[in-house]
């Protein structure tokens, strides 16, 4: 997967660095930390970057002077931060006199305009009905949205979430004077990390918003977040497939797992492993523990990127081919498992990513070398992306997906991988007890996910989306707080198109997402003008989860989980029986 490097001698020591840049680009897995090179919510990175094409109908890129640092009252430095306005559906006719602005929060990536221009977007089918402004900011460090134009760790200390809200915060207000809104109803939206943005905003800064829905938002940040394989071994657990052994498809990958692991243990066994898995740069005499585990870290990837947005409708890929259904069923097929993982690893990297291979990237110390690299236009955008996401996991969030719980896929992916990561990324400052220091501290500011404090907020999460286990439960009416447990479902699921044969809980989903706007939106003074919504499941379709396999919420919480009426291209019957979770896009 690596391409050809002949370089002379005499070139240059930055030539020497773009192409080992480059060559680590090409190898680099899609997929790594539970982030798509497109980015949560937008991810794919080809498709992603298609979605920000062109700009549609009544939308706008804009810049705005935004602050450099909101806790240094004596630095007045400031620098620009894109984002998109959309006025197209906004209509005082339908929000009953009142200006409505509906918020979405750019993650950690380049934003695309998709999410305040394409109208089948669920935010853009409630600015519609509610006759709602749409804007769309930017995150900071991220596309051309840069503070300061380097990724210097230094640097990167002005990218932190509390930086993130403050930005918000400033630009909320600034737009109210600069569009002259009288007493606004502001509403953020978020998926995945911006969904955990989006719940945190109306912790912190309750007097500036109506409400926020949260979608896949992870609040609680887990420092080792081993539960994400618990729920990949639950959605393939429930994925039906014939054999004559009848042998479960989270059996199939536990087996493939395992024989990987004793093959690793010995030369012979690893040269096997590079025959099979065509390993790119092969397993040798100086092969250690850290690459062994960087090996089972990128098997493990292929399986986090099919199940993470199974059955979204975010493109024809996620409902096609990144889905739990095509896994298991490359899974089944007759022969080595270990061939069968090798084959679903190029169907991956075909149809998922784009990017077909013949061989199997496993370089961590190309990796890691490129990702020293601060310079923005040297890095790259998928590569300063990839960057800017690692500093919020080892500086604040955690989220290291290990396999230190009791899954399939063994005790093959240690912490102590990530914090190794984090270390040659940053710095040996930025090391293990750096990491769970700021990840306890993080904790702390926001009193644990037991405790978060907010009010008026809406959290759909996908029972099928293996961030929901990071998710909040706790449904307080008196503080109109909705989670939506979405069975069936994954990753940012509410928040994409609706489409024919998709998860057959999402209509009354949104329907509840819907119900709860309009209760942000309406009320005695304002009351709600005769709409004609489109049609959707009805409401009360309720029912509570009746898998233990999974993390379940409390039996207070709004689960969704109906019967699909129509032909779908795989069987629900068998998704409807299962148990999901959910955290964001980008």
């Amino acid at each position: 997967n690596y391409p050809s490097l002949r370089v002379s001698m005499t070139s240059s020591p930055m030539i020497l660095l773009l192409c080992l840049i480059a060559t680590a680009a090409a190898g680099r897995p899609w997929m790594f930390f539970g982030r798509p090179k497109g980015g949560l919510v937008n991810g794919p990175f080809h498709l992603s970057q298609a979605d920000a094409v062109k700009l549609s109908e009544g939308q706008t890129l804009n810049n705005f002077s935004q602050r450099f640092d909101h806790f240094d009252q004596l630095d007045t430095k400031k620098w620009i931060q894109r984002y998109y306005y959309n006025a197209r559906f906004a209509n005082r006719d339908l929000s009953s006199g009142q200006d409505i602005i509906f918020l979405m929060i750019g993650g950690e990536g380049k934003e695309p305009p998709k999410w305040s221009g394409d109208e089948n977007m669920q935010i853009m089918q409630f600015a519609k009905l509610f006759g709602a402004t749409v804007f769309d900011l930017e995150h900071r460090f991220f596309g051309p949205s840069r503070p300061i134009n380097n990724l210097k760790t230094e640097s990167l200390r002005l990218l932190t979430m509390e930086q993130a809200l403050a930005d918000l915060a400033y630009f909320i207000t600034s737009m109210n004077k600069e569009h002259n809104y009288n007493n606004p109803k502001w509403i953020t939206f978020g998926g995945s990390y911006p969904g955990a943005l989006s719940a945190m905003f109306r912790s912190r800064y309750p007097e500036l918003t109506a409400g926020a829905v949260a979608s896949s938002a992870p609040i609680n940040f887990k420092l080792d977040f081993y539960e994400y394989a618990d729920v990949v071994q639950s959605v393939l657990s429930q994925t039906p497939i014939a054999n004559d052994d009848n042998v479960a498809c989270d059996e199939l990958v536990r087996r493939a797992i395992s024989q990987m692991q004793g093959l690793s243990m010995t030369r012979e066994g690893r040269n096997k492993l590079n025959d099979q898995m065509h390993l790119d740069p092969a397993f040798d005499e100086y092969t250690d523990k850290k690459d062994i585990n960087n090996f089972f870290g990128n098997v493990y990837n292929i399986f986090q990127g099919m199940i993470q947005y199974t059955y979204d409708g975010r493109n024809e890929v996620s409902k096609q081919y990144s889905t739990a259904r095509q896994a298991c069923d490359i899974m089944n097929k007759k022969g080595d498992l270990i061939d069968n993982v090798w084959e679903l690893a190029k169907f991956e990297a075909d149809k998922v990513n784009g990017d077909p291979i013949v061989s199997f990237s496993n370089n961590y110390t190309a990796d890691m070398e490129s990702l020293k690299e601060t310079d923005y236009d040297i890095l790259g955008e998928g590569a300063a992306s990839y960057k800017g996401w690692y500093w919020l996991l080892c500086n604040e969030m955690g989220y290291m997906q290990t396999t230190d719980g009791d899954s399939i896929f063994g005790s093959t992916i240690p912490i102590n991988l990530f914090y190794d990561m984090c270390m040659d990324m940053f710095g040996p400052e930025i090391n293990a007890p750096y990491t769970r220091d700021a990840n306890r501290a993080t904790n702390d500011a926001w009193n644990g996910v037991d405790d978060f404090d907010a009010t008026n907020l809406c959290l759909p999460n996908g029972k099928f989306d293996p961030w929901s286990a990071l998710g909040y439960y706790g449904e307080d009416k008196k503080r109109n707080i909705l989670p939506v447990v979405i069975e069936g479902a994954a990753h940012c699921s509410d928040m994409y198109p609706e489409y024919d044969g998709e998860p057959a809980a999402l209509p009354a989903a949104r329907q509840k997402i819907r119900d709860f706007l309009s209760g942000l939106i309406y009320d005695a003074n304002h009351p709600q003008p005769h709409l004609t919504s489109s049609s959707e499941a009805p409401t009360d379709q309720t029912d509570q989860p009746d898998d233990s396999s999974s993390p379940s919420p409390p039996t207070s919480t709004t689960v969704i989980s109906t019967t699909s009426s129509s032909a779908t291209p795989f069987s629900f019957a068998i998704l409807l029986a299962s148990s999901v979770l959910g955290y964001a896009l980008m």
